[in-house]
């Protein structure tokens, strides 16, 4: 049996596999804010890792069957700071947190947006590790002269785990510190954010056999000391490989706080041939992705609920469902900026249309649409670097099982939407990382095959399809005009 960890933006989730990709045991369990800090939310390293071995030890104890193998996902961008004992010198800063725009803003200046992306893959945004690193420098400098290593989430449970320490690839491509084609950590970027290379560690594959699993993290999992343990991987990059986005007919559509919209590609990372979009290595060996999305999708449902006072999320369902299609006004679905075709680190949100006879229903039901349409211009721009028709849509993820959601999807996106019978696609993908290095599968389309099978499909409503269609046009054209307010308004400052 295979075994999965993701450690995700809210959740913690465990699960363990049959090779056939059965679900066997699951559990999940907030993923835990730091107590006692002052500002914006920080992860507790160390409860991370109690929380993860609580529920390997529920989920191994519920099942008693032997874990031939297990990897580790988890979130991008935020990561733990090690000092030389391996003990953590700050919490984790999450990955959406934007405290460290300026200093991403002043590297921008070092070097121009167009070489980040020709090095990384990714565009400059204060998201990503590198502007971390250059904050922690300015604000926390006791903690980080005290840092001798710095490993993203998956790595440092990879580390608590087996007492090794390196970084996985898929993941050393979110710290926009990492040369997507010369597979190297990039010695201009360090130097640029004056980040000494002996904090990195050394870079592997998502496959790659990191040792068994030690005494110390036996007695808190409850696994044998001889478990093999994988590497892992970024979790919506796992999570693609458990749906078998694998070609660029296939797109991955990763729910959470924030949503990823992935396809995956079978030649290495190319940046001067991906229009904008995030790339980097895939956790197959020798392959690559694009990756666009909506940095707040579940998040943009969470806001709404609560600025409108909901007890819960069955409430603004259903309120959202009592709105006919396009009857609402347009939400722009920019929080925390734009990915591609806009990619706008500075766009934010919108409601447009507004008009006195508007309530909370039609405000509930913007979001929902204004997230589909921000997902539909994604995926038209995926089709327009391919050249390849994008076929079908695999949804997974938090919200992926309302069907709201879902109904209203299928029709702004035109598509089939499929969802698997696993909605924890990433756990899935993780253990199949694991299947992969253990040799149980001979490769990743053989595992896909053996595992994956589909629970729902969605089909477009024709009616709801044709007034989306219009109605799509109107949303790529406020959020063009409002980008070019935002540039006008900076050239003149």
């Amino acid at each position: 049996m295979l075994l999965g960890i993701d450690v995700g933006t809210t959740h913690t989730k465990v699960g363990i596999y049959a090779v056939d990709g059965r679900l066997l045991a699951h559990r999940q369990a907030p993923t835990p804010l730091a107590t006692g800090t002052v500002g914006p939310a920080h992860y507790d390293p160390d409860a991370m890792w109690q929380v993860a071995a609580r529920l390997v030890r529920e989920a191994t104890h519920a099942t008693d069957v032997r874990i031939a193998g297990l990897a580790v996902a988890s979130m991008g961008e935020s990561g733990v700071t090690l000092d030389a004992d391996g003990r953590a010198t700050h919490p984790v800063i999450p990955w959406y947190d934007d405290r460290a725009a300026p200093q991403m803003q002043r590297l921008a200046t070092v070097l121009a947006p167009a070489r980040w992306h020709a090095i990384t893959g990714l565009y400059p945004n204060p998201i990503h590790t590198v502007a971390k690193w250059v904050w922690l420098q300015e604000n926390a400098a006791s903690a980080w002269q005290r840092t001798r290593r710095w490993l993203s989430v998956t790595d440092y449970l990879g580390y608590r785990l087996t007492d090794r320490a390196v970084m996985e690839a898929s993941q050393a491509a979110r710290t926009m510190a990492y040369d997507v084609q010369a597979g190297v950590w990039s010695q201009e970027i360090l130097d640029a954010a004056g980040v000494d290379a002996s904090l990195l560690p050394p870079i592997v594959p998502a496959a790659t056999l990191l040792g068994t699993v030690t005494p110390d993290a036996s007695a808190i999992t409850g696994l044998p000391v001889d478990t093999p343990v994988f590497a892992g991987g970024h979790d919506h990059i796992c999570a693609a490989l458990a749906c078998g986005a694998l070609t660029p007919s296939i797109a991955l559509d990763s729910q959470g706080t924030a949503e990823a919209l992935t396809l995956g590609l079978p030649t290495p990372p190319r940046p001067s041939a991906a229009a904008g979009f995030g790339t980097g290595p895939h956790v197959i060996d020798g392959c690559s992705y694009l990756l666009g999305g909506v940095y707040s999708s579940g998040g943009a449902l969470q806001w709404i609920r609560s600025a409108l006072n909901l007890d819960g999320f069955d409430t603004l369902r259903e309120l959202a469902g009592s709105v006919g299609p396009a009857d609402a006004p347009l939400f722009i679905a920019h929080f925390h900026g734009a990915a591609p075709p806009f990619n706008d680190a500075e766009a934010s949100g919108a409601f447009l249309e507004v008009r006195p006879e508007h309530g909370a229903a039609t405000l509930a039901r913007a979001v929902y649409e204004g997230v589909a349409f921000e997902l539909r211009a994604g995926l038209e721009a995926l089709e327009r670097v391919t050249r390849i028709p994008i076929e079908l849509v695999r949804m997974v993820g938090g919200n992926a099982a309302d069907p709201l959601w879902a109904r209203i999807r299928a029709a702004v996106l035109g598509r089939p939407l499929e969802l698997p019978r696993h909605a924890d696609a990433v756990t899935l993908g993780a253990a199949l990382l694991a299947g992969l290095g253990a040799g149980i599968y001979e490769s990743p389309a053989a595992a896909v095959a053996r595992t994956y099978r589909a629970r729902t499909t969605f089909l477009p409503d024709p009616a709801w399809q044709r007034t989306y269609d219009d109605r799509f046009l109107d949303y790529v054209r406020y959020a063009r005009a409002l980008q070019a307010c935002r540039a006008q308004g900076g050239a003149s400052t």
